[in-house]
């Protein structure tokens, strides 16, 4: 091998190490910017509605109807309980449903479907989703005394009928976030992430 050609090897390796380098310094810089950047990015929470029962309110009181043919109060369950509205005409709902059972078995909580319907199709829809008529709801005066507009909705109450959070929810990180609301003190989660924010703007 000529000097020349051992020069230009050098050379050669030097510039492909110095650009495995500036390669690894960009990684790097894009790793703290992704970090970063989901930091700041909040979880998505179920989207409450302003109209109706807020958090901190009771729930509306009386027994509402139930598919076995008895009447449910919303107070006075053995654990908190979710309440969770749907329809057999949604596939959305069909959906979360499985998805809410799991929720509640992990976290103790009651899950309790509501609807407004024939009550042959909600009992062959109860059946479909594998939900006992008596933990079934099919009475239009809970849905008009929540104000609920869109399904899946879902309500969630504690032993006293206390509504402690609310919102649209189509998977289970919004079933979470209806739980990080209690447990927070906060109404939403969406509050509980500003106040976060704004007490770490303060800090700095």
């Amino acid at each position: 091998m000529t000097q020349a050609s051992l020069q230009t090897l050098v050379l050669a390796n030097a510039m492909l190490s110095l650009l495995l380098c500036v390669a690894f310094f960009v990684a790097y810089r894009m790793v703290l910017r992704l970090r970063r950047l989901f930091q700041e990015i909040a979880p998505v929470g179920a989207l409450t509605n302003t109209r109706g029962p807020q958090p901190g309110d009771m729930a509306p009181a009386g027994a509402f109807a139930t598919l076995d043919g008895q009447a449910m109060a919303l107070a006075g369950g053995a654990m908190p309980r979710l309440l969770l509205f749907v329809s057999a005409t949604c596939p959305i709902s069909r959906k979360v449903i499985p998805i809410a059972r799991s929720f509640c078995a992990k976290e103790q909580l009651e899950l309790v479907l509501a609807g407004d319907d024939n009550p042959a199709a909600q009992t062959l829809f109860a059946q479909q989703a594998a939900t006992p008529p008596a933990l079934f709801i099919n009475d239009p005066a809970l849905g008009r005394a929540l104000e609920v507009d869109k399904l899946p909705a879902a309500f969630l109450l504690d032993q006293q009928g206390v509504l402690i959070a609310r919102g649209l929810v189509n998977n289970r990180e919004h079933l979470e976030s209806l739980l990080n609301a209690w447990e927070s003190g906060f109404d939403t989660v969406q509050a509980y992430i500003a106040h976060n924010r704004k007490a770490a703007h303060a800090s700095t």
